[in-house]
């Protein structure tokens, strides 16, 4: 099998020339490597599932990195524009494409992000409560704004207890309602 396989690939070797040729070979290569190892190996069915799905993202990721670029190598394609027309042309691209130079790298910054908002919410509305529920000394207390009996009642520092439950409740929610 590998015997057919390798003379397949000499028979098919005309390669075209230039980068998308020498990348193409390299890729080729690549996976003639990966085939190789593959047919090797004694993997079972669960972890084929696994690699086989990692391999399909692989090309899905690349396959949108394409179409996200097809807009900017049809601008450079057309030939019969001026300079200021191009300009305007990428300058229209650019404000309705966002993109930077780690377009294929996974986007792992918006979970830590999310995790560390969710950590500070939860900080938040637990020191918020303990505000409330344990007691603080007088000097601490500035004001009573209502009072339940004759020793106790709803302070300044309660309200403040409840703006920060607030705050809290407010980023849970609009860390988990972001699209």
């Amino acid at each position: 099998m590998q015997l057919d396989r390798k003379l397949n690939n000499q028979e098919s070797g005309s390669n075209p020339s230039g980068p998308q040729g020498q990348e193409i070979a390299r890729l080729e290569k690549k996976v003639a490597e990966l085939i190789d190892a593959i047919e090797q190996a004694d993997i079972d069915a669960h972890l084929s599932k696994h690699y086989q799905k990692e391999i399909a993202d692989a090309f899905h990721r690349s396959a949108a990195t394409q179409k996200k670029l097809a807009p900017f190598r049809e601008l450079d394609q057309d030939n019969n524009l001026s300079r200021e027309e191009l300009l305007e042309g990428l300058e229209k691209l650019l404000a309705e494409n966002q993109f930077d130079s780690r377009i294929n790298t996974p986007k792992r910054s918006g979970m830590v992000q999310k995790g560390v908002m969710f950590i500070l919410a939860i900080l938040l509305i637990v020191v918020g409560f303990a505000m409330i529920i344990m007691p603080a000394p007088p000097s601490f207390e500035l004001f009573t704004v209502y009072y339940f009996n004759i020793n106790d009642g709803v302070t300044i520092m309660d309200l403040v207890s409840l703006l920060i439950i607030f705050g809290g409740v407010l980023l849970f929610v609009l860390n988990f309602n972001k699209k």
